[in-house]
């Protein structure tokens, strides 16, 4: 459910780029204001970036307001200016761009036992449920106070931590809260989306979560031993893409380990012109493990409508069916009256009774809560899809994770209730699927806190399954197999991803060349590496070392691309291809540079190189745009396997 991107990860969110300087405008506008890096800098940071709104002043009555100074994300700041000073600002020396922001928009007691976290042993005995780690969380805010935020037997937080906690309430658990929305003091969470992610990421144990004593058991979040920390960026109006970056910047200072951002809007940007995926490399290179999610809004807000205007006209109850596009995708939503939604098979079997009678009759029984379904996991209909619009090269999305009808914490009672903090609510959405993945990042790095992000990524990717509860395929909302531009890599696996027996691993500089081979320009790169580049060496975006391939194949082509491994598992292991499939037409061959048909390992750590060579029929007829594959690398113990999805693009 997750589309994901040491640890690049990119919401594919823009903002509109042309006209960005309107001259009718006389209003302060906030601003973002990228800088070259200075290869000497004298000065303080705060009176540097001053110097450059002290230069545009002139351009206006009106006066420019510094709003943010970076110092991690960016190198620049965020101001208040009017699209004069704006342009004026873009044309002085040493500034690289200034681009003006937008608002992005938000987009659980069985997921630990459904991914197979058990209390004491796999993955949360191994992790000590994340005990140590420091979970950063960016979003609305947080309820303290909530028994999820309880810090029972949660040690002190680590010396490396140098956050605070505004307004107070912090414990063990809850170590910092800080509002980073401009012209706000304000530390509650207004919308509940904060304090739900939250508890999901790395919630305590709590007995008896529940609403309306459903899903009633003891909840939890994925590292339940984990801290947390909470920067509050977005109000019910919304999250301002300078106070995200700001949050970012916070927490990179306050020592946090893994991020988790559930935040989104609608369209696709460049890298160099999303103000998150740059705050979010400079977290990557500063080794934070981040979950950047692009969420798919659903504007139809009308089922409480609905239930109103079946209420007014006298009916007792009401049955919502899914159109052919949310397929089989429920939804446990509030309602004014009793309700039942269905999915879109079982809407058209009904629609068919009702045309068949002149006195149908209908009857909603409540069963409680349901557990334990054997086709589950399946890809809901909101689901973040690839392709990969901004590099097409990369497969998209990475890996999938729980994201309907979580129960969590919430900030407060949709049951009306004031005898209790213990307030909990169930929603659904990438957003939910975001914080599980956190957590689940979480434990890991606190069982290997050597990884990289892109080593965790790699576990978590290379791990994941393709099959539900019953060994058949994952399906989709329509009922049909879930194919690679849906679940990526597949659903997610705590337990695996603690041994994955080799990475995919990353470091920050090797996105370099992958920018180059793009076509960004060195200034460009530089906002985003926040250093001076060369573009001398350029790669294509398959070349970078990603556990996936996504492969554009004409008629008669081949495309070899290279992989480099990293033993985790055994010191002494070997591993060979006993698992591949490719599409008809299309053929592979793997080999080593040492020619020998198995990678083998005398110590961890140790590097192992291979290079995979697709090629397509020269009369292959594949009229389909896409296709999918996948290779498995399995060692000599059965213990490893290392899975590794294609997406082809046919020409």
């Amino acid at each position: 459910m997750l589309p994901t991107v040491g640890l690049l990860l990119f919401v594919t969110c823009t903002t509109t780029l042309f006209n960005l300087f309107p001259t009718t405008a006389t209003d302060l506008k906030t601003y973002i204001v990228y800088l070259s890096s200075p290869d000497h800098q004298t000065h303080e940071t705060e009176e540097w970036y001053n110097s450059f709104l002290s230069k545009v002043a002139s351009r206006s009555n009106e006066k420019p307001v510094m709003v943010h100074a970076y110092s991690h994300v960016v190198t620049g700041f965020a101001a208040k200016m009017t699209p004069d000073q704006a342009e004026t600002m873009e044309n002085l020396s040493g500034v690289l761009s200034v681009m003006p922001t937008g608002v992005l928009q938000l987009h659980t007691t069985r997921s630990p036992y459904f991914l197979g976290l058990r209390q004491d042993s796999g993955l949360w005995k191994d992790s000590s449920s994340g005990k140590g780690i420091i979970i950063g969380v960016i979003d609305s805010g947080i309820a303290r106070g909530h028994p999820s935020f309880n810090d029972d037997n949660i040690p002190a937080p680590p010396s490396t931590w140098k956050g605070t906690c505004e307004g107070g309430g912090c414990n063990n658990k809850l170590i910092g809260i800080r509002n980073l929305i401009n012209g706000s003091s304000s530390l509650d969470d207004e919308i509940g989306h904060g304090t739900h992610t939250s508890s999901t990421a790395a919630g305590n144990v709590v007995e008896n979560a529940n609403v309306f004593g459903l899903g009633n058991g003891t909840g939890s979040g994925m590292a339940p031993m984990a801290h947390l920390a909470m920067y509050k960026v977005c109000d019910p109006s919304g999250c301002g893409e300078a106070d995200i970056l700001a949050g970012v910047d916070a927490a990179i200072e306050d020592g946090v380990n893994v991020l988790s951002i559930s935040l989104g809007r609608y369209s696709p940007a460049r890298f160099d012109q999303d103000h998150l995926a740059v705050g979010t490399f400079a977290a990557m290179q500063k080794g934070i493990f981040g979950k950047v999610v692009l969420c798919d809004v659903d504007e139809n807000y009308s089922n409480e409508e609905k239930g109103y205007a079946v209420k007014n006209a006298g009916g007792a109850a009401m049955i919502i069916t899914n159109d052919n596009v949310t397929g089989s995708s429920i939804s446990a939503d509030l309602h004014v009256i009793l309700a039942s939604y269905v999915g879109y098979k079982e809407g058209v079997e009904i629609k068919k009774y009702l045309n068949s009678t002149s006195s149908p009759v209908a009857a909603i029984l409540c069963g409680g809560t349901v557990v334990g379904l054997k086709t589950n996991p399946e890809m809901a209909d909101f689901s973040s899809r690839g392709p990969n619009s901004i590099s097409p090269g990369i497969l998209k999305p990475d890996i999938t994770g729980p994201g309907v009808n979580i129960l969590a914490a919430w900030s407060y009672s949709i049951e009306n209730r004031t005898d209790t903090n213990a307030t909990y609510n169930v929603v659904r959405g990438t957003s939910m699927s975001c914080p599980h993945l956190a957590g689940i990042a979480a434990l890991l790095k606190s069982k290997h806190p050597e990884w990289s992000p892109a080593a965790i990524k790699s576990a978590l990717m290379t791990t994941a399954g393709q099959v539900n509860r019953n060994q058949d395929p994952i399906l989709d909302e329509r009922g049909l197999p879930a194919d690679v531009l849906a679940m990526g890599s597949g659903h997610v696996n705590p337990q695996k991803a603690l041994e994955p027996g080799l990475v995919f691993d990353i470091q920050p500089d090797d996105y370099i060349p992958y920018l180059c081979g793009l076509g960004y320009n060195q200034g460009q790169i530089e906002k985003i590496v926040k250093k001076k580049v060369s573009c001398a060496k350029k790669i294509e975006e398959a070349e970078l070392n990603y556990p996936s391939f996504a492969v554009s194949l004409k008629r008669g082509e081949s495309k070899t691309y290279a992989r480099t491994v990293t033993n985790v598992g055994s010191p002494y292991s070997s591993y060979d291809i006993k698992d591949y499939s490719v599409p008809k037409g299309v053929s592979i061959k793997v080999g080593l540079r040492n020619d020998d048909q198995v990678l083998s390992f005398n110590t961890l750590q140790q590097k192992q190189t291979y290079e995979v060579t697709f090629s397509r029929d020269i009369e292959d007829k594949e009229k389909g745009p896409y296709g999918q594959g996948h290779m498995t690398w399995i060692s000599d113990s059965g213990k490893y396997t290392v899975r590794t999805p294609f997406s082809f693009k046919f020409e």
